[in-house]
């Protein structure tokens, strides 16, 4: 497979385990009642604003940090690491699990759906993406250093 092609599936790759990463993270905060929401259903309080401050800075560093880390997982990959690569499977395979038993979790509960859980959504989908890139260029551009 040409390289140039492979590069843009590695990023397509790692992008998109980042956003995931992002979106599980969101999944646990919204279940625990700390989420991006807080603010959009109780007001403006100061605790509810701390609370979904945290929420968003949370999201994003699990979007940046799942981007950068599924980057860097597929460069030891393609250069074959096999220490890495192991470990970075492994940790791979228990961020999956992790996000099937939140979905699960989330799906027991009965306040899921509405305007306020779309657009706490689609803002942690579109923070998670963009932090997710970011993490994914940084692993990239780290690679190419060394």
């Amino acid at each position: 497979m040409d390289s140039d092609v492979l590069r843009r599936l590695h990023y397509a790759a790692a992008i998109g385990c980042g956003v995931f990463a992002a979106l599980v993270v969101h999944i646990v905060l919204t279940v625990l009642g700390v989420g991006v929401d807080a603010v959009l259903r109780d007001g403006a309080g100061s605790a509810r604003q701390l609370a979904s401050a945290i929420a968003w800075w949370a999201i994003g560093g699990a979007g940046f940090i799942g981007g950068w880390g599924t980057g860097a997982y597929l460069i030891a990959a393609a250069r074959e690491r096999a220490f890495v690569f192991r470990l970075a499977q492994r940790f791979l395979i228990a961020v999956v699990f992790a996000a099937a038993t939140a979905g699960g979790v989330m799906s027991k509960s009965g306040s899921v759906g509405g305007t306020i859980d779309v657009i706490a959504g689609l803002t942690a989908l579109g923070l998670g993406l963009l932090c997710a890139f970011c993490g994914a260029r940084l692993a990239y551009l780290n690679a190419e250093q060394v």
